[in-house]
């Protein structure tokens, strides 16, 4: 297998220094402590005015009825920079790190599974603030997706491939969904496209050594302390579900 591929995008200087100057006090203090002190709430856009481009499935195909699996779209593409920074107004860094996959793949009349390796068919996708703790190099997590495609290309290929997931069943637009009883993984198909999204979301209180942690969700300030389930579905509702509405949208 080969190894992972890693992309680090940096907003650049000019975006952390506005972002500095409109919250600081002018007391003079360095730009590091102006950021720590300056970071009260962390902000949520669910319905961001950007998103990525549209995800291309012109595709050539394979003899088994996928679609050629060195030109499947990367996973990494599912959490699409433009859209996660227009959803998280403060980030300004996204690390993003690709790895290939193997599959067994089923054929229709050939016994035998086939293996093969799709380039970047899973991916991780770390979000960093300017904020010690909270940068994306950090060890902390305050958002974690994973995303990972499982099947690509005629619509018996990814009815033949996609395995069946367990959960709740939901629509999104033309495609049938399996949301996990945790509300933070989808796994949904279309009918030539299966694929999964995971976020792992933590309050970012606690690596301050803080009970509560204040986001500000759609312009709406809210605090969340022992509460984690109202946390939860938070993440759910206005990030993970937008992110993969808008992934399908892509994709259609």
């Amino acid at each position: 297998m080969a190894p992972a591929r890693n992309l680090t995008l940096s907003i650049g200087a000019a975006i952390s220094i506005l972002a500095l100057s409109a919250c600081s006090s002018g007391d003079g203090s360095s730009p590091e402590a102006q950021t720590d002190t300056a970071f009260t709430a962390l902000e949520v856009d669910s319905q961001p005015k950007a998103v990525g481009d549209p995800i291309d499935l012109d595709l050539p195909a394979d003899d088994s009825g996928a679609f050629a699996f060195d030109e499947w779209p990367s996973a990494c593409e599912l959490a699409d920079i433009s859209t996660l920074l227009a959803m998280f107004p403060q980030a300004d860094e996204v690390l993003q790190s690709g790895a290939d996959r193997e599959l067994q793949i089923l054929e229709i009349g050939t016994p035998t599974p086939r293996q093969v390796i799709v380039p970047d068919a899973d991916c991780t996708t770390k979000i960093g603030f300017p904020v010690n703790e909270l940068r994306a190099e950090d060890q902390s997590v305050v958002f974690l997706l994973t995303t990972t495609i499982e099947a690509a290309g005629s619509p018996e290929y990814v009815e033949l491939n996609a395995a069946n997931k367990g959960g709740e069943e939901v629509k999104i637009g033309d495609a049938t969904c399996f949301v996990e009883a945790s509300g933070l993984r989808y796994d949904c198909r279309t009918e030539n496209f299966a694929f999964g999204v995971t976020l792992d979301a933590r309050p970012f209180g606690q690596y301050f050594g803080e009970g509560e942690s204040t986001y500000s969700v759609d312009g709406e300030e809210i605090t969340y302390s022992e509460d984690i389930d109202a946390f939860l579905t938070m993440a759910q509702e206005k990030i993970l579900l937008p992110l993969v509405t808008s992934d399908l949208e892509r994709l259609s």
